[in-house]
């Protein structure tokens, strides 16, 4: 704070996610610690422990990065109100939540009025918004998925308001191309996750994939278990290269069905399931399976990203379509292929012949998402915001855009 600890801006961010999931707790904490200790300025938390869709409690906020000097709000109610207020007294910042935007299907027509409003309410003050780690659903999964109404889009049509907050903006970046493509405004940039974990160039990622042992799976809940020939795809490649096959659930959903999964890959062995831990208590033991892993094979987005942080090589597989990591790991250098067995074994192939494949991306990763911190904490101290500059990606720019 500066000389007489006077407040220079609010910030206004929610770690709210998936209580029974920790990708969600992942990505908020590294929004949440870029606007850790910045001088001047005081951050209201949305920690949506009350009157929410899926209340947080304390097993998923032991691993959102909290320090104990933020204002918490435990409502959504409250936690808006107190924004209000703020917009229009002082100079105040709106982070827009991180994860994935969800467009109802029948009145997606009528969203966007809030977004505006809290694009605009403090720009009177010399405040403003921004909008980092998101990314739009192009696909149907859950029940839908597994009622068979399957559709895949390379857009959606955003609603013309939530179009209109965005521009209002002074930062705007998605975690994947796709949702640039619907909003046709902002950068991209990694999902935040990318940037959890161990610090690839001081600490190292571990053992290099071909020397590791363990092919790590885990699957989605509400997609059955995986058909018979996923089984013999995932065989193939753990005999073909040598490696034990371990089911995990980092989803507490998902846990029913990795334990009938882990009968059919490996029946004898137990699998690693969420069950009663805490978030951290799961990322710890998940993100130690990982370090062992040569490959970890999902359709758990992050999964495959905390896959990669802890020096593994992610592997799309599903029963239905792997569009959503495809898309959203190409921001963080990976070119991964589509469901298809020659690709997919030329995919591993290549990864695992270069010891610096999994890290040199992982760098890169980081550094751009160092970028982007440092744009938004320009944003809130009221700085000349940089712009951003590519990274150099060690993959083939050429091969991504066509895959």
């Amino acid at each position: 704070m500066p000389k007489g600890g006077r407040t220079l801006a609010r910030v206004f961010l929610s770690t709210w996610g998936d209580n029974g999931n920790i990708g969600d707790s992942i990505l908020r904490r590294g929004m949440l610690r870029t606007f850790h200790g910045i001088d001047g300025a005081r951050l209201h938390v949305l920690v949506g422990r009350r009157l929410m869709p899926i209340p947080n409690d304390d097993r998923y906020l032991a691993a959102v990065g909290l320090r104990g000097d933020e204002v918490v709000h435990d409502t959504a109610i409250g936690w808006l109100s107190r924004y209000a207020t703020s917009a229009m007294a002082t100079r105040t910042v709106m982070v827009m939540p991180a994860g994935e935007i969800v467009y109802p299907e029948r009145t997606r027509s009528y969203w966007g009025w809030w977004t505006a409003l809290c694009a605009l309410l403090p720009l009177a003050r010399r405040g403003t918004a921004v909008q980092v780690g998101a990314g739009v659903r192009l696909s149907t999964v859950g029940k839908a998925a597994a009622r068979g109404t399957r559709r895949v889009r390379n857009s959606v049509d955003v609603p013309m308001m939530e179009r209109y907050a965005r521009r209002k903006m002074a930062v705007v970046a998605w975690r994947d191309p796709g949702t640039l493509g619907s909003f046709g405004v902002g950068d991209v940039a990694p999902d935040w996750a990318f940037g959890e974990g161990p610090d690839p160039l001081t600490e190292g990622l571990g053992a290099p994939p071909r020397e590791r042992k363990i092919l790590a799976v885990s699957t989605r809940w509400d997609r059955d278990t995986l058909s018979a020939s996923k089984i013999r795809l995932l065989r193939d490649i753990a005999q073909t290269r040598g490696l034990r096959i371990q089911v995990f659930s980092q989803v507490r959903d998902d846990d029913e069905a990795m334990a009938k999964l882990a009968q059919q890959l490996h029946p004898g062995t137990e699998p690693l399931l969420f069950g009663n831990q805490s978030h951290a208590e799961c990322e710890d033991k998940v993100r130690a399976l990982h370090r062992q892993s040569a490959i970890v094979a999902s359709d758990r987005l992050h999964a495959l990203i905390i896959g990669a942080t802890e020096g593994a090589v992610p592997l799309a597989v599903s029963n239905w379509t792997t569009e959503k990591t495809i898309r959203t790991l190409k921001p963080g250098g990976f070119a991964l292929p589509a469901d298809e067995p020659a690709a997919i074994n030329a995919y591993l192939d290549e990864m695992l012949s270069d010891s610096e494949s999994v890290t040199s991306r992982v760098a890169a990763a980081r550094a751009e998402l160092d970028q982007l911190r440092t744009r938004l904490r320009s944003v809130v101290d009221n700085r000349p915001v940089p712009q951003p500059s590519n990274v150099a990606r060690p993959y083939d720019f050429r091969h991504a855009a066509a895959s």
